[in-house]
């Protein structure tokens, strides 16, 4: 179980936090039903968008009263609206051991997790901030409990130095994960899934269990910089982090290709599966500051529920 916190004293720094509000304020001027922190409920009250009438039954709210049809048909009717709703915001964390290495053969310090970290605080700062039910969900084969629901300034607060305390730790199992999540009983939202998406069962396995999910999908892909084409070649012996097992492995140009061709092919099918559910597929670079990469959604407003 991972609970020592990270070794990046400035993983939260003033910089950071100060770039969450202009996050936040860029997310505000998206269009309504096209953001992060905003949801139409099904249910009918008394909202602000109107949908249909029905006759008025004794304790109805005269308010509500739809005069100009009583006029034309000498029978009373209410005025139905649809209701607003906090947004279920769940945020899938991947803090397996591999989210630890650093990029391949470059002099960067930064790991994967703690852009994952960095991601996932500033995902739930917009959802917090603008009163939506926010919930961190960490997992590798072990998996550690929830953090449970929060929303406004001190819950999220709460919740930052939570994931301050986690750390890389386990097995990848993202398949289990997502098919776990998506047989719970949950309210509809976003399901926000923070990884590297990377699965010793493979890319099918990945995106069947995608497929799973009834939630709106943010797939947050967390890459390091020249992971889609690795400059190797010549006879290697490569090294499973988490299991330690290793097989050698020879790579020359056309393994090269093989292994771009599968690499966009796999980005694709992410891309397409967060298409079906609404949703938004985001590859974030580890070698970039977090918080613009993450804006570019909020600016396009293509994030619905």
């Amino acid at each position: 179980m991972a609970t020592k916190a990270s070794s990046a004293p400035e993983l939260f720094d003033p910089a950071f936090l100060r770039s969450l509000e202009g996050l936040r304020m860029l997310a505000r001027r998206v269009p309504s039903g096209g953001r992060l922190a905003e949801q139409r409920s099904r249910a009918r009250g008394a909202g602000v968008e109107f949908t249909d009438v029905r006759p008025y039954v004794a304790g109805d709210d005269f308010r509500a009263v739809d005069w100009h049809l009583y006029q034309r048909l000498d029978k009373v009717f209410v005025r139905l609206f649809l209701e607003d709703q906090d947004l279920p915001v769940h945020v899938l964390l991947d803090h397996s051991e591999s989210m630890a290495q650093p990029p391949l053969g470059r002099p960067e310090p930064a790991t994967k997790f703690r852009a994952a970290q960095q991601a996932a605080a500033a995902l739930s700062y917009v959802g917090a901030h603008h009163l939506d039910r926010v919930t961190v969900h960490p997992f590798a084969d072990g998996g550690r409990a929830p953090f449970r629901p929060v929303s406004g300034t001190d819950g999220f607060h709460r919740l930052l130095a939570w994931v301050r305390t986690l750390a890389p730790d386990g097995r990848t199992d993202l398949v289990r994960a997502i098919r776990d999540f998506s047989h719970r009983r949950l309210r509809r939202g976003i399901a926000v899934i923070v990884s590297d998406f990377l699965d010793p069962r493979g890319a099918d396995a990945i995106v069947d269990a995608l497929k799973l999910v009834p939630h709106t999908l943010f797939l947050c892909r967390i890459v390091h910089p020249g992971e889609d084409d690795p400059d190797v070649r010549g006879e290697l012996e490569v090294v499973d982090c988490e299991t330690g097992e290793s097989m050698p492995l020879f790579v020359d140009d056309a393994v090269r290709a093989r292994y771009r061709d599968a690499y966009a092919a796999f980005r694709e099918s992410l891309q397409r599966v967060a298409g079906s559910r609404r949703g938004t597929y985001l590859e974030v670079r580890t070698d970039e500051p977090i918080v613009p990469q993450i804006a570019r959604v909020f600016r396009g407003g293509v994030l619905e529920a």
